[in-house]
């Protein structure tokens, strides 16, 4: 989740108590983010939709060993991505561009649109979902590295790869290029 959209905690203590009230009211916050994610590394709507549900009902089962419920986000993350990764290893390839949603934008807009989309296509799946938790859920690297279980210098070079592939790839929408550079800067 963006961190401006974390859940409430006591949302997530009171979930992590038993509260079956708290646990669908976490389930509803929690899904949007979690088939993002998942849509970022597999780009395949029905994929996502498995590995986000599979996430959720994992996450939820096994919410109380939850340590501290400031953690929920980088948590939950990590079983989005490890669950999504899975389904990727267990999908045959084919066509993704038939996943994306026709685009009520300009004409141009909907070209940007799908040049960003093939060229995150290209990305490998563990870059795919670093840009992902890095721009849509706004974690730092060092909170991707907790979820990837690998170190900071990693995932910080797993971004850098991955802004140099995708600059390389829309190269002719300078517009994108430096919305990538932007948000790099900042942190």
């Amino acid at each position: 989740m963006p961190m401006s959209e974390a859940p409430p905690e006591p949302l997530v203590s009171a979930a992590r108590t038993g509260s079956i009230d708290a646990v669908e009211a976490l389930l509803r916050f929690a899904w949007p983010h979690a088939f993002r994610i998942a849509f970022s590394i597999v780009r395949d709507r029905n994929v996502a939709e498995d590995a986000a549900q599979e996430a959720c009902a994992a996450a939820f089962s096994s919410i109380r060993s939850l340590r501290s419920s400031a953690a929920f986000s980088v948590w939950f993350y990590r079983i989005v991505v490890r669950e999504a990764f899975a389904q990727e290893r267990r999908r045959k390839p084919g066509p993704w561009l038939s996943d994306v949603p026709e685009s009520a934008t300009p004409f141009t807009s909907a070209i940007v649109r799908l040049d960003v989309l093939r060229a995150l296509e290209k990305l490998p799946p563990r870059q795919r979902a670093a840009v992902g938790l890095y721009y849509y859920a706004q974690l730092s690297s060092v909170e991707i590295a907790e979820i990837f279980g690998i170190a900071d210098s990693s995932v910080r070079f797993h971004l850098m790869q991955a802004r140099r592939r995708l600059e390389r790839s829309l190269a002719d929408h300078r517009d994108i290029g430096c919305e990538i550079r932007t948000r790099q800067n900042a942190h």
